[in-house]
């Protein structure tokens, strides 16, 4: 599956910082496969408040008062309603969908069913998964049933995303499953990057929470940022199409796997 909605763009989405963090620690940025978890400071501000109105200690409100408020200028910034072209989240995606089905329409497999499924909203938090999960694979067998989520694939370098959580994370469940997805890149000489985690929330939680073996093709640049995540620059001419063309060999050599 892959989602098919862009994202609205804000100064929160600046990776500079990162950037300048590679130039300086490259080792260090390599070793951190955990991002950092940028919605803890929004939870914050009220809890501080809070905290700070029930002891009395105005030191904590204060704090509380300047975390939330950051946090409603980001909100009010990407609230502008500037949309992003949205070539690398998620068309590459949604190319990846296509061409599987051009691929298997033309050599099919037998003794597994590939259903190919496309959401919205993803970017307005999962909005659109909840209803394809609820129709679609509420009642299956998760023993038989496999989710592999294609997001975001036009970076340098392919990535599997072993888990995500905006406040903390959950690996995704089962990982034989992701285990074969990485066996069947090394068979095929498909460079393939494991051991990240997110904190930010894809479609791929969804069927996860629901107990269906879950995986998820990603892919970061050399300082490990999205390439143009939710910005203005998130063009075609800005893909690395060699990234979505091992997305593609790699998803089609799953769904022959599985069907083997």
């Amino acid at each position: 599956m892959a989602h098919h909605d862009a994202a609205p763009t804000g100064f929160v989405f600046d990776d500079s910082g990162q950037r300048m963090a590679n130039d300086l620690a490259p080792d260090v940025i390599e070793a951190i496969d955990t991002a950092l978890p940028m919605w803890w400071p929004v939870i914050a501000g009220p809890a501080l408040s809070a905290l700070g109105a029930l002891t009395g200690r105005r030191g904590l409100a204060g704090a509380g008062v300047v975390l939330s408020a950051g946090s409603a200028a980001s909100f009010a910034d990407i609230a502008r309603d500037r949309i992003v072209p949205g070539a690398n989240d998620n068309l590459t995606g949604v190319a990846v969908l296509m061409a599987v089905a051009e691929s298997l329409q033309a050599e099919p497999v037998e003794g597994v069913r590939v259903l190919l499924a496309s959401c919205g909203a993803e970017e307005v938090l999962q909005g659109g998964v909840y209803a394809f999960a609820e129709r679609h694979l509420k009642g299956r067998d998760p023993a038989a049933t496999w989710v592999l989520n294609v997001d975001t694939l036009g970076s340098s370098r392919l990535i599997m995303v072993e888990g995500e959580g905006t406040l903390w994370v959950e690996d995704f469940c089962e990982p034989a499953f992701r285990d074969l997805v990485a066996a069947v890149a090394e068979e095929a000489g498909i460079p393939l990057r494991r051991g990240l985690r997110a904190r930010t929330s894809s479609d791929s939680v969804v069927p996860s929470r629901m107990g269906f073996p879950t995986a998820m093709l990603c892919s970061v640049n050399a300082w490990k940022a999205i390439s143009h995540y939710h910005k203005p620059s998130d063009l075609p001419e800005n893909v690395d199409y060699a990234t979505v063309g091992a997305a593609l060999d790699l998803s089609e050599a799953v769904a022959r796997r599985l069907a083997a």
